[in-house]
């Protein structure tokens, strides 16, 4: 009777084989095909984020933008502010300046 209650202790080393072969040819494929699916997706992420790029009409923008420091425009008019071009602006500056070093000028003793 003790043969038969060491029977039912022993290890089944097969079963135990066969688990840990099946276990790891599984574990083998889940890590390539996590794999591959990670490269599908960075595959189409980057032909969406890189390749399908909508195109934007800089040249557009950049007018739109050289006009707006080029010509006279109301900012608001109902509280009289102008858009002056940039060239007259800089112009506007320069006077002012030289008519404050005038006045400093004439005003030390």
């Amino acid at each position: 009777m003790s043969s038969h209650k060491e029977a039912y202790d022993d290890l089944d080393t097969t079963m135990i084989a066969f688990v840990g072969v099946v276990g790891t040819i599984i574990t083998f494929f889940l890590v390539f095909a996590i794999g591959a699916l990670s490269y599908s997706l960075e595959k189409a992420e980057t032909e969406v984020k890189v390749v399908e790029v909508p195109e934007v009409n800089s040249d557009s923008i950049l007018a739109s933008q050289a006009a707006a420091l080029t010509e006279y425009h109301w900012i608001d008019q109902d509280k009289n502010i102008v858009a002056v071009p940039i060239d007259r602006a800089m112009e506007y500056v320069v006077q002012e300046e030289q008519e404050k070093q005038k006045n400093n000028k004439n005003k030390s003793p």
